[in-house]
């Protein structure tokens, strides 16, 4: 096996394991356990970070870039339109996440 084959075989399984992380983040921030949601958020991240894997949107938009926690609109965090933009803020640390939606 070629170094490149092995580079992407290690990647397209670190793929996986990040898009179940975020489905086991999602159900247990669902359930109310954040904790745990928040150490589901954590791995992702270094995986992401370990083997140079760029997230999609629909994931970047559903963790907060400061405290690490999974969102859930309603639950721990208010989203808001305002001029063209999706303003998102994090009840846990009062952070503010904005982009456009147009």
């Amino acid at each position: 096996m070629k170094r490149s084959d092995k580079k992407k075989l290690v990647r397209r399984i670190a793929k996986e394991r990040i898009k179940t992380l975020f489905s086991l983040a999602e159900s247990y921030a669902n359930m109310g356990d954040f904790e745990l949601s928040s150490r589901y958020v954590e791995l992702i991240l270094r995986i992401a970070r370990k083997y140079n894997i760029r997230l999609p949107k629909e994931m970047k938009y559903r963790i907060c870039k400061k405290c690490n926690c999974f969102i859930i609109p309603g639950k721990n965090a208010t989203v808001r339109l305002k001029k063209g933009k999706v303003i998102i803020k994090c009840l846990d640390c009062d952070h503010y996440k904005r982009y456009p939606y147009k």
